[in-house]
């Protein structure tokens, strides 16, 4: 199905390149399959994080909760390291309280900042979570071998830093 809806994407660039010359086909079709990927990874990770009532953007507040010095982190690094705004991560994190799997505690250090732990039951989740998700992985990436993974993230990062410059 997404093999096909590709060629079908493909066939409209082609003839959109017809009509106008300097399309740079391949760029566009970079970007779209880009995409694709984005959105059937983001799917497989969500399909499987749903049994633990879980999404992607939560789970990965969860694991930066859990892997910070003295299992604490204030939203607003969770804001920079999940390149989310502060209001997504608000959000989020009001989710995740609501839960009971993280809780929030004014910082010691500045009475203004606000510092979220892992509740027991949000390490134990994210105990429980971990081996099936890290098992989805494996399987998503076991036709690769280490050199065409590694390869690719370089390609994606130097695409990530490009996205910079535009």
């Amino acid at each position: 199905m997404v093999d096909e809806c590709f060629r079908e994407f493909a066939a409209r660039m082609q003839a959109v390149g017809r009509q106008f010359p300097g399309l740079p086909r391949q760029e566009v079709m970079l970007i779209r399959l880009a995409h694709l990927v984005y959105k059937r990874l983001e799917e497989v990770i969500n399909r499987h994080l749903a049994p633990h009532d879980l999404n992607s953007s939560q789970w990965i507040a969860l694991i930066l909760i859990y892997s910070s010095a003295q299992g604490e982190i204030l939203p607003s690094e969770i804001s920079h390291i999940a390149d989310s705004s502060r209001t997504n991560v608000t959000r989020l994190v009001d989710e995740l309280v609501a839960k009971g799997w993280v809780s929030r505690t004014h910082n010691q250090e500045d009475r203004r900042k606000i510092t979220l732990a892992l509740t027991a039951t949000g390490a134990a989740l994210v105990e429980k979570v971990l081996p099936s998700l890290w098992e989805v992985y494996r399987k998503l990436w076991a036709p690769f071998s280490a050199e065409e993974m590694a390869q690719l993230e370089q390609l994606q990062r130097k695409l990530l830093q490009s996205l910079g410059d535009c």
